[in-house]
């Protein structure tokens, strides 16, 4: 695993990655209002919309990993802080993430494969484990949030699969075009293309009942044929709450496998099994 850290480090990073994205997954909520949209010809709308296919077929050609340092901040009803640490991500839904204090010690492990996830409050000495459809994990993450897909959602790009164009309309405030887009799985969704830089600025996802369940910004990307997103901010409807990600110094062309998203505490440490 080509990392930037010495292999004591290297371990930890690869096992936190994934447990400090989860544990503000767990606390983010919010409200996102519709934006503002404007009519364009049918002649626009058929030009956009193949521009768009190629965007997104581009994108799938991009590298698969992502290696950074990151700083996570929070805000809810129930607690408000701040982590930093390092960041693993592969698709379609790998993730690990280390959470250390200033003086590099480790707080917190979280991991997730996109089925199972595990959370390790190290100085707790125990180990969180279960299932990313129980009832646990749908307790706190976000509604609209599609595990199995955590990869795309990280790094400003639509998940695989095949995607119907519903309309394009022109950004009210002047900052791209709006696709509205479906998947075919009971919702839809409004994402923002900046046409100048091709990238993805934002994603509303909306329910069958027209409601706003999940909401993501995009800024700050990197240069280059595959930019990521340096500044990642994430709300939706439960529990008026918020989640900004901040990635600085990444690795280039990382490169994982499935080993290095997988973690078992100490011994030592109390195993539970949440459902």
């Amino acid at each position: 695993m080509t990392k930037r850290i010495n292999s004591s480090r290297r371990e930890r990073a690869g096992r936190w990655q994934g447990a400090v994205l989860c544990l503000c997954l767990f606390c983010l909520a919010g409200c996102a209002a519709l934006p503002g949209m404007e009519e364009i010809s049918a002649r626009e709308k058929e030009r956009l919309t193949q521009e768009f296919r190629e965007i997104v077929a581009g994108q799938q050609l991009c590298n698969c990993c992502l290696d950074a340092q990151a700083t996570v901040s929070f805000s809810s009803i129930w607690q408000k802080g701040t982590l930093s640490g390092y960041l693993q991500a592969m698709s379609p839904s790998y993730l690990k993430f280390l959470a250390v204090n200033p003086l590099g010690q480790t707080l917190a492990i979280l991991v997730t494969d996109g089925d199972s996830f595990r959370y390790v409050p190290v100085f707790e000495s125990k180990q969180y484990e279960g299932k990313v459809t129980g009832t646990t994990y749908a307790k706190y993450a976000p509604a609209g949030f599609l595990p199995e897909h955590g990869f795309y959602w990280l790094i400003g790009r639509l998940y695989p699969g095949k995607i119907k164009i519903l309309d394009v309309t022109r950004d009210g405030q002047g900052q791209g075009y709006w696709f509205a887009i479906s998947y075919g799985n009971g919702t839809r969704s409004l994402v923002l293309l900046d046409e100048q830089r091709r990238v993805l600025r934002r994603h509303i996802v909306i329910n069958d009942q027209d409601e706003k369940i999940f909401n993501v910004l995009y800024d700050e990307y990197t240069a280059g044929d595959c930019p990521l997103p340096g500044k990642v901010t994430v709300t939706a409807l439960a529990h008026n709450s918020t989640m900004e990600i901040r990635l600085t110094d990444w690795l280039e062309s990382p490169s994982f496998s499935l080993d290095d998203f997988t973690y078992d505490a100490p011994p030592s440490f109390d195993r539970v099994v949440v459902q």
